[in-house]
């Protein structure tokens, strides 16, 4: 579902502060992979994110998505497949728009109808339905401003916004990070269940360790622009806090010594 082959991207290039974010990285997900990337600040994370979004052009490199290249195209033009949802909850949504119009434009994206389509009793139906899984009573404050909601109510729809139209891969940028622990975890709950309903092709960027072994099928450790380290299967399974801090430094100071 996802093929990135020997990604490069150098910010400020043939300057004096030109720094290497993404060195030579490959990456390919199969259809229904969940992988978390973890790392350091600076590590390459969210330029790798930002790069299979489209929003960063990369230098060298290529990009398929469900075998289609879209190395060269724009993030509107990979709308229709990749969904996303950020750390800031308020990137994700329009505050001046209610939670209904907010949904409708999400069912629309990639699409050329107009807003209208997307109003209509059978859309709002739907929408009901979803917003009542989240169990935040949303589905009873429809027509309510999506600026007047908190700050784990708004991510909460912007998950359901991400992946209203099943989108063929879904990217999760760090996006419990703001959030108080409690209303995190039931973000992320909300996020396990739409992932493994539609069997969704995931990329998940975390700081949270325990995130990182608990959920997903791989786990990918990336360190000053590179994949230093990539688990799976039972490897996986036997990791540990612990093991994986040690891992860490075991890495970086190879790493340093490269």
């Amino acid at each position: 579902m996802l093929s990135a082959r020997s990604l490069r991207k150098a910010f400020h290039a043939g300057t004096p502060n030109e720094r290497v974010a993404l060195n030579d990285v490959s990456l390919t997900l199969e259809p229904g992979d969940f992988a978390v990337v973890i790392g350091g600040n600076g590590a390459g994370k969210s330029t790798l994110l930002n790069a299979i979004a489209g929003e960063v052009p990369v230098d060298t490199g290529d990009i398929e998505i469900d075998a289609k290249d879209v190395t060269r195209e724009p993030t509107w033009r990979r709308a229709s497949s990749v969904s996303r949802v950020f750390q800031d909850p308020l990137i994700g949504t329009a505050g001046a728009m209610t939670i209904e119009e907010n949904l409708a434009l999400a069912e629309r994206r990639g699409k050329r109808n107009g807003l209208r389509l997307g109003l209509m009793a059978a859309a709002r139906a739907r929408y009901h339905e979803r917003l009542a899984t989240l169990g935040l009573g949303l589905e009873s404050r429809m027509s309510q401003k999506v600026e007047l909601l908190s700050g784990g109510q708004r991510q909460s729809l912007a998950l359901l916004m991400a992946v209203l139209t099943t989108p063929k891969l879904l990217l999760l940028d760090e996006h419990t990070a703001a959030l108080d622990p409690r209303t995190a975890d039931k973000v992320m709950q909300a996020t396990i269940a739409a992932v493994e309903r539609d069997k969704l092709t995931t990329l998940m960027v975390t700081h949270n360790m325990e995130h990182a072994l608990r959920y997903g099928n791989r786990l990918i450790m990336m360190m000053e622009g590179r994949i230093a380290f990539v688990a799976s299967g039972a490897e996986k399974a036997a990791l540990t806090v612990e093991s994986l801090v040690k891992r860490f430094h075991l890495t970086s100071d190879r790493m340093l010594l490269a």
